[in-house]
């Protein structure tokens, strides 16, 4: 699905109407209808008030029109004004002729002094709807609408925003000023770019897309290389499987990982890459380290790599790896490896030399940290699934939100890699620089393992056929969505990465036709 920045969705609305007919009034009529839906699941008229906010422009019309739909839903509404009626814009004028013979329970702030009478009123509201700014801000917020931002951020209570959280960019997910801290918020048509990017998670924990019918024929002219994951990407791999398959039909992942005692990581990715529906997984270890090895998963093949008695990956043991996975559907590196100067030298000859689809992760990024270059020669799709300070030891850009789509996009394009950037909202980023950012997940995935599940999934996909991309688009949405699976039977703690892998399968489910 596409995002949009706020002059593509001006030109969607304008299309729709100049080309298609579509009044604009119809598209703001859908709009509220739409968020005054949302408000009455979330917030039903037993729970209390509902305080609408709303400015002079076409997003305080959606508001307008959100409070008539929940007052005819039976809820009470306050609604509280930043204009006199005459100064709204025709649409949102129109609206406010058809809400105010409904109710007397409306109120005019204009200055800063209006906030304070009206600041009891709005604390006994069940939710308040943020319909003060849209997408068309240009400018930093001024007083008053910034000390209704700032009033309505001290307030314990749930906002729902009306397309994006008011003074926050459509373009760049940055706070122009002041910006309101919604708990949901309702964008309309196409999902804006601001609210998947820069600090857009501090200001929007949840987004909803709805369709106000801007027509398809319209949306199909508009050009970004920025996408939101959605399951259109991946979901025709995802159909019945053929009755005669066999596990050589899903190809075979071998997972390069483990070092000392540290085995774990491992059997997590090569668990994931299993429950991903891989036919075949082989843990390769390091010899010393194998002799620890215990058959915990009888499913995983593991087989020990000649390391001179080291524990850890050793230049010794490279024939032995680069004939065992000459065959194979795609190679994963790096969970639990070490950054030995032995292990570093034994990685980059691999990644140089494999011909194989390499997914590489944890301490095969850190080995390989400085010398990138060993990503640019390789004839095979190379994925990179970074977190933030990884990713950080890669590029040298900083942890800020701001910085991580162009960061993983000059990753990706500099050395001819696809880039999986973990964290809130993560990135894939392609070498051809488009950018799909993942909504899904929660933080209950916030605990230990869950990079190496993710590896193991994307590994996963590799194996069974998806290109790089695609692979990784659905390794990202998958994972999340097993992850809110997760939390949703345990809760935001003490979901471990084990617990997610189990809810592959399920997640994998909901893709089916």
């Amino acid at each position: 699905m596409k995002l949009v920045t706020a002059e593509q969705m001006r030109r969607l609305d304008k299309a729709a109407v100049e080309e298609f007919g579509v009044s604009s009034l119809t598209l703001m009529e859908r709009a509220g209808t739409a968020l005054a839906d949302l408000v009455s699941k979330k917030f039903p008229p037993a729970r209390g008030p509902v305080a609408v906010l709303a400015g002079r422009g076409n997003n305080g019309g959606d508001g307008l029109v959100a409070a008539r739909v929940l007052i005819e839903k039976g809820h009470e509404v306050f609604v509280f004004l930043t204009a006199q009626a005459h100064d709204l814009s025709p649409d949102a004028k129109a609206n406010w002729e058809r809400l105010a013979p409904l109710t007397r329970t409306f109120f005019t702030i204009s200055s800063p002094s209006d906030i304070g009478p009206r600041s009891l009123t709005l604390a006994r509201c069940a939710c308040i709807v943020d319909a003060l700014l849209g997408t068309g801000l240009a400018s930093d917020v001024k007083s008053p609408l910034s000390d209704i931002i700032d009033f309505v951020n001290t307030l314990n209570i749930p906002v729902i925003a009306a397309d994006i959280p008011s003074g926050l960019s459509s373009d760049t997910g940055l706070p122009m000023g002041r910006a309101v801290r919604a708990r949901w918020t309702v964008t309309f048509g196409l999902p804006k770019l601001g609210l998947f990017t820069g600090r857009s998670s501090e200001y929007s924990r949840e987004v909803v897309i709805a369709d106000i019918g801007i027509p398809e024929e319209a949306a199909l002219r508009i050009e970004t290389k920025t996408h939101l994951i959605d399951p259109s990407i991946f979901s025709q791999y995802f159909g019945e499987r053929e009755r005669g398959s066999h596990k050589g039909n899903f190809g075979h992942v071998a997972v390069i990982a483990g070092s000392g005692g540290k085995l774990g990581a491992g059997y997590l990715t090569s668990m994931a890459a299993l429950r991903s529906g891989a036919g075949l997984v082989t843990y390769l270890l390091p010899e010393k380290a194998f002799l620890k090895f215990d058959a915990r998963y009888p499913e995983i093949m593991a087989a020990a790599v000649p390391d001179r008695d080291r524990g850890h990956f050793h230049p010794d043991g490279l024939p032995f790896v680069l004939d065992f996975v000459k065959d194979k559907s795609v190679v994963a590196i790096g969970p639990a490896i070490g950054t030995h100067e032995e292990t570093k030298a034994f990685v980059i000859e691999l990644v140089r030399r494999a011909k194989a689809p390499v997914v590489m992760d944890a301490d095969g990024l850190n080995v390989i940290a400085e010398n990138l270059a060993v990503l640019d020669h390789r004839q095979s799709p190379t994925i990179l699934t970074p977190h933030p300070g990884e990713m950080e030891r890669l590029t040298g850009a900083s942890k800020k939100e701001e910085e991580r789509l162009p960061a993983a996009l000059k990753l990706a394009t500099g050395h001819s890699a696809h880039v999986v950037l973990k964290g809130h909202r993560t990135i894939v980023a392609t070498p051809d620089g488009t950018a799909y950012i993942n909504p899904t997940g929660n933080p209950a995935m916030a605990t230990a393992g869950m990079g190496d599940a993710l590896t193991g999934m994307i590994s996963g996909f590799v194996a069974q056929g998806m290109d790089a991309a695609t692979a990784s688009a659905a390794g990202v949405y998958i994972h999340g969505l097993a992850g809110d699976i997760a939390a949703a039977q345990f809760g935001d703690r003490g979901v471990v990465a084990s617990d997610v892998i189990r809810c592959f399968p399920e997640a994998m489910k909901t893709l089916l036709p």
